[in-house]
């Protein structure tokens, strides 16, 4: 035999088993040497479950269904899984659809893995097992739904919509116009925008004062509130100790009230008497911002010397 050929067929052969191997183990999970734990539960309705269906632990596959029978009007589902995995005594199960197609699945969900476990043989009671609807069950809740729906009120609806769309081609433009104004704004403006959150990162990392002075500030706050509520004691016993409120009431009100219809009258009457008034008040508002109070201070200063005496400037005019 030639080497060449001795060659081939040994790649060829080499190629086999690796091929079958991994089919056997990959595809069909084939394991000789894996020690198995089988349950089994009792449902009203295989839920279209078939053997080698998955089982799974919290998403992980951990076995497959190995037969479906029917016994005393139940459907008696046992399953195995690889005897590494623990599975509590009090875990959930779900029966879920891999697709819409179908691909059912039991998937054990336990709220923690702590013991004690299910057993070899163990039967699992059909309370602790969520069983997916039936495709009759499903139908009939869509046929309830769709029965206690109003088509007048669904036809009122779609008009209203139909109504507040129409004639809005229009303004598709607009928003075209605005979505491209944004997005230009945005980018025009994203060095700003990183800085600002590079700015914000900065200042986060360093936060470390936060905790203790947060812990700071709620004895601060109660300190200031007590400081409060004693300075509002303190006043009321002032005011309750000088008699104000009983001065108030009993000296100044009384007399408040015996002036008030003479300063009514003399505020009446103020008014013919400051109106002439009214023009000399506008024209110093129009002239008192136009002087320089900072110049006319300076030459007021200018006529006494640091002695107090007056300076005089005596200006002899040429003669003619």
């Amino acid at each position: 035999m030639k080497k060449s050929t001795f060659f081939s067929l040994l790649t060829f052969a080499l190629v086999m088993v690796l091929g079958v191997g991994y089919i056997a183990f990959s595809v069909l999970n084939y394991r000789p040497f894996a020690k198995w734990n089988t349950v089994e539960m009792k449902l009203d309705n295989a839920h279209q479950l078939l053997p080698d269906s998955k089982v799974l632990l919290r998403g992980v596959e951990v076995g497959n269904v190995q037969t479906i029978d029917r016994t005393d009007g139940k459907v008696a589902v046992k399953l195995r899984y690889d005897s590494k995995y623990d599975i509590p005594q009090s875990t959930g199960i779900k029966i879920e659809q891999l697709s819409a197609v179908g691909e059912p699945y039991i998937d054990f969900l336990p709220d923690s893995l702590q013991g004690p476990y299910l057993d070899k043989n163990a039967s699992i009671e059909t309370a602790k097992v969520k069983q997916p609807l039936s495709l009759p069950e499903t139908f009939k809740l869509v046929s309830g739904l769709t029965s206690s729906i109003n088509s007048t009120d669904l036809g009122g609806i779609t008009e209203t919509l139909a109504a507040a769309t129409d004639n809005t081609q229009g303004a598709l433009p607009n928003i075209s116009t605005a979505g491209d104004l944004l997005a230009r704004t945005i980018s025009a403006r994203m060095p700003n925008i990183r800085r600002m959150l590079e700015n914000t990162q900065d200042y986060q990392s360093d936060m470390s004062w936060l905790p203790g002075s947060l812990e700071e500030f709620g004895p601060a706050t109660a300190t200031f509130i007590k400081k409060d509520v004693e300075v509002l004691k303190a006043l009321d016993v002032l005011m309750k100790g000088s008699g104000a409120p009983d001065v108030l009431t009993k000296t100044i009100n009384p007399n408040l009230m015996k002036i008030a219809p003479n300063t009514s009258k003399l505020l009446a009457n103020l008014g013919p008497i400051n109106e002439p008034l009214v023009p000399v008040v506008q024209a110093l508002t129009d002239v008192m911002p136009q002087i320089d109070m900072a110049a006319l201070l300076s030459q007021a200063l200018k006529t006494v010397g640091s002695d107090g005496a007056a300076n005089l400037t005596v200006v002899i005019p040429p003669k003619k």
